[in-house]
């Protein structure tokens, strides 16, 4: 039985430095769309107000599922200050979830 367990753990170890890290999904592909569609227009403006624009947009977009709609608040405090940084740094708006890896090339 020992043995089992660390063969099996071994593999479980292998396969953790073999495997390339987690791609963006498409959830995260969408989430960073949108959040861009909404930070775009507001950050030479209003920037502070673009979370809770985010927030509202995403979760309408998401309505109906809960967990989804927590992930557009996990979204929001994770990944929002980097897309609004490299909108403000003169990255065009459907450069910027490949930039930061949320969408595929």
């Amino acid at each position: 039985m020992k043995i089992i367990l660390c063969i099996v753990g071994l593999i479980a170890l292998a396969t953790a430095l073999v495997l390339p890290e987690k791609r963006a999904s498409s959830l995260d592909c969408l989430m960073c769309r949108c959040a861009v569609n909404v930070t775009d227009p507001s950050v030479d403006d209003k920037v502070h107000n673009a979370e809770d624009q985010f927030i509202a947009d995403c979760k309408q977009k998401l309505s109906g599922i809960p967990f989804l709609e927590q992930e557009c608040l996990n979204y929001a405090h994770a990944e929002l200050d980097p897309i609004i940084n490299e909108l403000e740094s003169g990255t065009a708006p459907e450069d910027v979830c490949r930039k930061l890896n949320q969408c595929p090339n």
